[in-house]
């Protein structure tokens, strides 16, 4: 009976823990979906009750890493960019890996004009997005937005931030991040991109102040272009020339050092040939010798005769002086054709390393090549753009200035869908 109570009391205990969970669960859920909504606004009210329901959701969700989620969100909506970075900051301390805390934190940097910490946020979100590859379809779709918005974003600090940006750091980034791109992605990447600079372009040139204006300065952007792109392209000549007269030089060369080694090479060969037939030779007369000193032995064996018998052994020993001396002379022509492999095997291993390196400076004199004929086309494109009349109105001017040179213009942040993504989670 005691046993049964014991166990009944152990069953109560579970299942009150139990619910008292759900019903913490329920409770921080309900919290952190009412700071979404009364705080999904721009107004004084709006903020005000954020502020409030916060404190209410610190209270109820304690370590639930949503609520943080959500007060970053609500601070985004409401403009209050210095209160979610540090909101995003307290985030990702705890969850650095987060995909989409990473790409606001780099949107509102970029908002507050910290360019060189956007820089470096957005190369953790370049990075992780290379760690982390996606699985699934949903995952894919999201992996190709994130990797949407860097191309967008790396058009904006190209392009409307380009004063207030480094551009020599900017172009590392977008270096280092095309590398990590495979095609499909990379496509993504510059077409998004592309279409930030592109819309630049477009509202700048509305945005002069007056179409004499905007001419004159087209006029100057033109001439600059293509005098820079006339640099270039002397330059790019320049080097191209430099690398053919290199890949001649290198196939000289590689001629020359062919020609030395077949000159060092032929008298070794002929050294060798000689040297093998008169071993064959000698082989020859060692064999035949060797043979008869063995007809001789035998003859010695079976002659009962003395005398007869000692001048056998008289040829025996004269034959095998001369096998003596034959086995010398072989001894000394072994010596030598070693001799001659060893340093025909050096002229051989000169001959592989001659094609290698040639071969490898060749290759890399091609890509350089190659490199600068797409630069070469890149530039005719850009003369190309340089060179068309400029198209200029005077409507919405200062309007369109600021739009320009706004983040927002040209990605928003999907605050919408992350509100949705975060209150299916709380369900």
């Amino acid at each position: 009976m005691i046993t049964c109570r014991v166990h009944w009391l152990l069953a109560v205990g579970a299942c009150a823990l139990a619910w008292a969970g759900v019903s913490w669960a329920d409770e921080a859920g309900t919290a952190i979906a009412k700071l979404l909504d009364v705080g999904w606004s721009i107004t004084p009210q709006a903020r005000s009750a954020a502020d409030q329901q916060w404190e209410e959701v610190r209270r109820v969700a304690r370590n639930d890493l949503r609520a943080v989620e959500a007060s970053w969100l609500v601070l985004m909506q409401q403009r209050r960019f210095e209160e979610a970075l540090k909101r995003l900051d307290e985030y990702l301390a705890k969850s650095p890996k987060d995909l989409d805390a990473l790409r606001a934190k780099t949107w509102v940097q970029t908002v507050l004009k910290n360019y060189p910490l956007a820089f470096l946020t957005a190369e953790r979100l370049s990075s992780q997005l290379t760690t982390n590859r996606p699985t699934t379809e949903e995952g894919v779709e999201e992996h190709e937005e994130a990797v949407a918005f860097l191309g967008r974003l790396i058009g904006f600090w190209g392009g409307p931030a380009a004063d207030a940006v480094n551009q020599e750091e900017r172009k590392s980034l977008e270096k280092k991040w095309i590398e990590r791109l495979d095609e499909s992605t990379r496509t993504i990447f510059e077409d998004a991109r592309n279409g930030v600079l592109a819309r630049y372009i477009e509202m700048t040139d509305e945005s002069a102040s007056t179409k004499d204006r905007a001419q004159v300065t087209a006029k100057a952007e033109k001439d600059r272009s293509l005098a820079e792109l006339q640099i270039e392209n002397d330059r790019l000549e320049a080097k191209a020339k430099e690398l053919e007269e290199r890949r001649t030089k290198l196939n000289s060369d590689f001629k020359a050092e062919m020609d030395d080694i077949n000159r060092q090479d032929q008298p070794l060969v002929q050294q060798q040939t000689q040297l093998g037939s008169r071993a064959s030779l000698l082989n020859a007369d060692l064999l035949t010798y060797s043979s008869q000193i063995t007809t001789l032995q035998q003859l010695a064996a079976n002659e009962k005769n003395g005398t007869r018998q000692q001048q056998i052994f008289a040829e025996i020993n004269s034959l095998s002086v001369l096998v003596a001396r034959i086995d010398a002379d072989l001894l000394g022509i072994n010596r030598l054709l070693r001799n001659l492999q060893v340093q025909r095997a050096a002229l051989q291993t000169r001959r592989a390393q001659a094609q290698s390196s040639t071969a490898a400076q060749i290759d890399r004199a091609d890509r350089e090549l190659a490199e600068i004929e797409k630069r070469e086309r890149r530039n005719e494109g850009l003369e190309k753009r340089a060179n068309r009349p400029a198209t200029v109105t005077t409507s919405k001017l200062r309007s369109l200035a600021a739009q320009a040179s706004a983040l927002s213009t040209y990605d928003s942040f999907p605050l919408e869908a992350a509100k949705a993504k975060l209150l299916d989670s709380l369900r």
